[in-house]
């Protein structure tokens, strides 16, 4: 591989220079590290040297704890083709910082393609044996993979702090959104895909499957998530990726960002050096409250949550056939789902789930059109009562209103209007103090520890406004049935052909059948024990 000279009895060495700069170095590191410094460092010393310049390998903006670069693949690729014996870099961390792979090339790879490497910072030079640099060099790449470590953990902490300040930070905002012109760290909602994000919810609580959704948007020709933003921005889409598919669908539907509420971190990498994927558990997603304009309302986003989680399952083939109690029907002894199957003669009922694939429990059978035929009338008696009881508090009147004391739903409305007040002076605080950074006021340093008191405040209220109206809502409900609630049912008795499922998913929690035929209805508001069954 070396060339002599027949006249000096030296080698003739032909030299690959390698550059690399990443984009943690461009935040952190010296004017020196960049390309053009490198490069000037560098070739200055190859010339000097008598040596052959062959090229010049660079890699600017790949981090070097991965060394699948282009720029150092193709360096390999012109060592193996016999063109270079000669690497050079400025100094070790710049070949890279993962102290395993950059050992293997010093020790193994270079040596086995008899391919003399310098560093020239550190004083490297693998072709002088006596060089007591050669000898430190394994503890340089371990300090080079420290460093990047630590970079790797404060880049980390900053992400998570944004992400808990309400801060988008994803390279692409999600279908529906784009990023503020004015603002890359706030979501608005993009007038050409919004739409349609609208239509999937609207199209799911009104009874459409995902596949259904998917097949629907792709007979009208709109582009999938991934070829949209492949249109729109530098990304490379997946090739197969090229319609829209029952899982984005889902993927889609569950995520809180479209109801206004910034949710982030559903994905991480394995580690700093490997930066391959993986799903976060949805329960660990990160969600920030009221962040940016919603796309659906939280009602609609709640409702359609609710209906994933009583999802039907495996009830039957055909997609005509809508059982409008489906994922709402349990066992009452052993609790687990009530499936559909059909008679030979056509009609439908149900039985136990358990029943039907292990022989377990007993079948707790039901005919479908008998369980709405006593659901209907159900709600029937709820009306007229509720009608009853409304009249007679119209007859109490004001009488009632100037005795009234305050309740403790008064008292839990009033800790939660604190709770909403003491988070806008936080939001106002946190703008106060990134004016005084912006102004020169404060430091970097001070805004970030003068900010994490109040993130952290922040984070607890949030969880505890969440609570409150989570507790608000169930008094609510026990107070008795609401006019929203009552014209539902109203509608459903008044056109019962176009009632669809997410009707009594609004309605009722769950209906438990008993081996003897008895129904018991739980329903999501409080009704008077006299006409709940």
């Amino acid at each position: 591989m070396f060339a002599l000279n027949k006249d000096n009895n030296q080698y003739i060495f032909n030299v690959g220079i390698y550059l690399r700069l990443s984009r943690e170095d461009e935040g952190t590191a010296c004017e020196s590290e960049s390309i053009s410094n490198q490069k000037d460092y560098l070739l200055p010393h190859v010339i000097d040297q008598g040596w052959n310049l062959v090229d010049i390998f660079i890699d600017d903006g790949y981090t070097g704890t991965n060394f699948n670069r282009p720029g150092f693949q193709r360096l390999l690729k012109a060592i193996e083709e016999g063109k270079i014996n000669l690497v050079i870099v400025k100094d070790l961390s710049r070949l890279g910082r993962d102290y395993i792979e950059t050992g293997h090339y010093l020790e193994r790879y270079f040596p086995q393609n008899n391919v003399r490497f310098i560093a020239l910072n550190d004083g490297i030079d693998t072709f002088q044996y006596g060089n007591s640099n050669n000898d430190m060099s394994p503890f340089k790449s371990v300090m080079n993979d420290f460093y990047a470590r630590d970079i790797s953990k404060k880049v980390r902490t900053s992400m998570n702090s944004k992400r808990r300040s309400g801060k988008f930070i994803g390279a692409f905002a999600p279908y529906g959104y784009l990023k503020s012109p004015q603002d890359k760290n706030q979501l608005v909602i993009d007038p050409e895909t919004a739409p349609i994000v609208k239509r999937i919810f609207e199209m799911y609580v009104n009874g459409s499957g995902y596949a259904h959704i998917a097949a629907n948007l792709n007979d009208l020709g709109i582009l999938c998530p991934s070829l949209y933003k492949a249109q729109k921005t530098n990304f490379k889409p997946n090739p197969k990726a090229r319609l829209w598919a029952a899982e984005t669908i889902k993927w889609l539907l569950i995520n809180p960002t479209y109801a206004g509420n910034l949710t982030q971190n559903k994905y991480t990498t394995i580690s700093y050096k490997v930066k391959k994927l993986r799903i976060i558990p949805r329960e660990s997603w990160l969600t920030i409250e009221d962040t940016h304009e919603p796309i659906v309302t939280k009602e609609t986003f709640k409702l359609a949550q609710q209906l994933m989680a009583t999802k039907t399952v495996g009830y039957n083939n055909d997609p005509k056939v809508k059982h409008l109690l489906g994922g709402l029907l349990y066992c009452a002894d052993c609790g687990s789902r009530m499936t559909f199957t059909k008679t030979q003669k056509g009609i439908w009922y149900c039985i136990c789930a358990t029943n039907k694939r292990f022989r377990e429990c007993s079948r707790h059978s039901y005919i479908e059109k008998d369980l709405e035929e006593y659901v209907l009338n159900a709600l029937k008696r709820i009306v007229k009562a509720s009608e009853v009881n409304r009249e007679a508090i119209l007859e109490e009147g004001p009488k009632a209103v100037k005795r009234r004391k305050k309740t403790p739903e008064d008292h839990l409305a009033i800790e939660l209007e604190v709770t909403e007040k003491r988070l806008e002076e936080i939001k106002r605080s946190i703008k106060t103090l990134y004016t005084d950074k912006l102004k020169g006021i404060l430091s970097e340093q001070d805004f970030i520890d003068l900010s994490k008191d109040f993130n952290e405040e922040r984070e607890k209220l949030i969880k505890k406004r969440s609570k409150l109206s989570e507790v608000q809502l169930q008094g609510k409900e026990s107070q008795g049935i609401n006019e929203d609630i009552l014209q539902i049912i109203k509608d459903l008795l008044l056109d019962f052909e176009k009632a669809s499922r997410n009707v009594f998913t609004k309605l009722i929690d769950r209906i438990e059948v008993s081996e003897d035929k008895r129904l018991d209805i739980r329903y999501k508001f409080k009704a008077s024990p006299e006409v709940q069954n």
